[in-house]
């Protein structure tokens, strides 16, 4: 009960402030990897973004995902959190049929970086590497898996909230630091480049310094191909 009065009052609130799209989304299509062969993707790669709660938020993984495509030329995807179980089984399949190639990368932001870890875990158990994964606030990750062989966590503690798993942003762990470079950053600690006190857990994703962020880890990853 309290928490239906809870979400009563809270849905509204952002709704008006554009922190939530109640327009709903229509299912991602994930390509066959030989879709990445178009010339525009000149770059090696598969990038998947998932956004938050219900898909209904952090809108700003779909321009994230627009960016990778456009000015990286990697192909990618963005997917409700809801979709993370297909995504992991679609890069499995891929695998295991022979089809894969390139570095595989996964974004998420707040309960979305938390499914992408479980992305990550559900593949540890074919023995599928993860290139790179990059957490946008997540709220209550699992422990990142071996298989990972570079995870990117981009944050901004709240001191007020962070007790709760639900609208923050806290570091992440890993299973084995012999598999796994991790980097934790606290846009509250950390300098930049860009103003972060604007920021908080329903907009991070959508403030262009973060998606720099991204975009520069993924170029990093994602080698240009050979012509």
């Amino acid at each position: 009960m309290y928490l239906s009065r809870f979400l009563s009052v809270l849905v509204p609130i952002f709704v008006l402030t554009g922190c939530v799209d109640i327009t709903g989304r229509s299912a991602a299509q994930l390509a066959p990897i030989q879709s990445a062969q178009e010339p525009r993707f000149v770059r090696e790669g598969h990038v998947y973004c998932i956004l938050g709660w219900l898909g209904i938020w952090s809108r700003g993984m779909d321009v994230i995902a627009q960016r990778v495509d456009s000015e990286l030329g990697v192909e990618a995807t963005s997917l409700a959190n809801s979709e993370w179980q297909k995504v992991a089984s679609f890069v499995r399949r891929e695998h295991e049929a022979g089809r894969w190639s390139g570095p595989l990368i996964l974004v998420g932001h707040s309960i979305g970086a938390d499914d992408q870890i479980r992305v990550a875990k559900r593949l540890n158990e074919g023995n599928i590497p993860i290139d790179l994964l990059i957490l946008i606030d997540p709220t209550d990750p699992p422990t990142i898996p071996p298989n990972v062989r570079h995870c990117v966590n981009i944050f901004k503690s709240q001191p007020v909230v962070d007790y709760a798993p639900i609208f923050r942003g806290i570091k992440v762990r890993i299973v084995d630091p012999t598999q796994t470079l991790i980097e934790n950053i606290d846009l509250r600690r950390t300098e930049v480049g860009f103003d972060t006190r604007v920021i908080n857990h329903f907009n991070i994703a959508k403030i262009k310094g973060v998606q720099d962020m991204v975009l520069t880890e993924i170029a990093k990853a994602c080698p240009r191909k050979k012509r």
